[in-house]
């Protein structure tokens, strides 16, 4: 009699063979496309529950409606505070409320600033690096 091997879903609801195959093309290629996830986890029978999804795409649908709502100035004037309601700012009274937003708000600032410095550290490691390649390849030329 044959064992079968039955894996669990990790905590992100990949299987984790399909998360394998996708962290061994994004190694071996240092970049993979939203689309050849979608094939990788397609081919793993990766699906959701149909109801589901249609709840997360309305619910996109609303959200987007509502983060385009701007003032004269550009500005937001409908927030999102934890637990998916959405307030009209100028009209919030609740405290609570608004350090909600406000944290939320900081919170991903601070991870985007983290992120964008790790970006631009590696420019400036490139662009030292074609400095000191085209003064290599002027030297070698004189």
């Amino acid at each position: 009699m044959q064992k079968v091997k039955k894996t669990m879903p990790s905590r992100t609801g990949i299987p984790p063979d399909a998360q394998a195959e996708i962290l061994q093309k994004l190694s071996a290629e240092t970049k993979i496309t939203s689309c050849e996830i979608a094939e990788i986890l397609k081919k793993h029978d990766v699906c959701g529950d149909m109801d589901a999804l249609q709840d997360a795409y309305r619910k996109r649908l609303g959200q987007r409606l509502l983060s385009g709502i701007r003032d004269e100035n550009g500005k937001r004037e409908i927030l999102s505070t934890s637990g998916g309601e959405y307030v009209i700012v100028d009209c919030c009274n609740d405290p609570q409320k608004l350090k909600a937003i406000q944290r939320r708000i900081q919170a991903q600032m601070n991870g985007l600033d983290v992120s964008a410095g790790k970006v631009r550290g590696r420019v400036h490691l490139l662009e030292r690096f074609m400095g000191w390649v085209r003064k290599e390849r002027s030297d070698g030329a004189a």
